[in-house]
């Protein structure tokens, strides 16, 4: 056996692979994350809006997840309830975000892992959708227009229309990477030398948050965390290591249900779900809008100043949960639970994470590519 230590970049951070091989075959793979910023240490004693500046800033890419499983954990801790049109307008900038995580995640981390490709495709998108989201939250991309009780934005009926023309054009130019139908020429390119059953996971999937059309079949009481040989912890869900993400919520879509009918979880059928996963998006997000009533209110003042509570959403990489314990409007306590924490746990080759599974009995050459197929982020890791 031979030890090889790899560090993986281009994932908003880096990470170390230690892995065990034999023949360049990968017997087991050991998942290290170094970075250590202690967010929830700055929360401490802090009045509790002020969780609402500094999460977002977590992540640059998933900032309006941060900011939304705040807002939920003070709401849940407040007891407040936000009306219809606040939680339509959290599920449109959130969704963008999710679209826009995916394009950027598979032409600029996914696609250079492999081959050459062109990579202005992910960043118009990213132009126009940071454009429908200014119109709701305002600066990119640490935005702060959710806050405990809805949000700060109200619309005109003219801004709304604005949303939907743009989110039918991006749509309609979407289908150029990954029709309705779930056509891709860019996915198949990149798997043209590359056996679509590559990198098979643990096959148990999970699903917290109940945000946009996602439906939640577990329930957050029963996770654990558990320290790591490095500096993130690792997560289970009833002592067992569960897959979070776009295949874990959307299995039972029928595209992406024969995908995986056919290569199980492979890598191949992690990708695709991410990339119908934004077609799925769209469609809802145009739907939803249609349900907002402009003279509803946007926000919703809490009342109480003490209590114990846990936001929950379904970010980019997957179920994403914020805790926290206020007491007497200060932040006693706050725990963070990142969707990477759950694919990327550094466990035993005996019990392996869904990552180190999907390494395991594949060839060295693409550890690279199956470590990357689960979007990670080190940043958020490190939190």
């Amino acid at each position: 056996m031979k030890i090889t230590k790899k560090i993986i970049t281009k994932i908003e951070g880096e990470a170390t692979l230690k892995i065990h091989k034999k023949n360049n075959i990968i017997e087991f793979a050991e998942i290290e994350f170094w970075q250590y910023r202690g967010m929830e240490e700055f929360l401490k004693n802090r009045p509790y809006m002020d969780a609402c500046v500094i999460n977002p800033r977590i992540c640059g890419i998933c900032g309006h997840s941060h900011l939304i499983a705040t807002s939920k954990a003070i709401e849940d801790a407040l007891d407040v309830k936000i009306t219809k049109k606040a939680e339509i307008l959290r599920d449109i900038t959130l969704g963008l975000e999710i679209i826009q995580n995916h394009i950027k995640w598979f032409y600029l981390t996914l696609y250079p892992s492999v081959k050459s490709k062109d990579y202005f495709k992910a960043l118009e998108f990213t132009k126009e959708i940071s454009k429908i989201i200014a119109l709701i939250a305002g600066q990119f991309p640490h935005n702060s227009y959710s806050i405990p009780g809805g949000v700060t934005c109200d619309l005109t009926n003219l801004e709304l229309i604005k949303i939907k023309n743009y989110l039918s054009e991006l749509f309609n130019k979407y289908q150029h990477i990954m029709d309705i139908e779930g056509k891709s020429n860019d996915l198949e390119e990149l798997f043209s030398d590359i056996p679509k059953t590559t990198g098979k996971g643990l096959n148990r999937f999970l699903v917290l948050g109940d945000n946009l059309f996602f439906k939640s079949n577990g329930d957050v009481k029963y996770i654990k965390e558990e320290k790591s040989t490095s500096l993130n912890k690792n997560v289970m869900y009833k002592d067992k290591y569960f897959e979070v993400g776009p295949l874990a919520r959307n299995l039972d879509n029928k595209i992406i249900k024969k995908i995986y009918e056919t290569f199980t979880d492979s890598v191949y059928t992690r990708i695709f779900a991410r990339l119908y996963e934004v077609n799925l998006i769209f469609l809802y997000l145009l739907e939803i809008i249609d349900n907002i009533e402009i003279n509803e209110k946007n926000y919703t003042k809490p009342l109480k100043k003490s209590g114990k509570g846990i936001g929950v959403v379904e970010a980019p990489r997957g179920s994403l949960i914020h805790e926290i314990e206020i007491e007497n409007g200060f932040v006693k306590k706050y725990n963070i639970i990142v969707p990477t924490q759950f694919n990327l746990s550094n466990s035993t080759k005996e019990n392996p994470s869904p990552a180190q599974s999907a390494l395991m009995n594949e060839d060295e050459k693409l550890s690279d590519f199956i470590f990357k197929c689960f979007d990670i982020c080190a940043v958020c890791v490190s939190h």
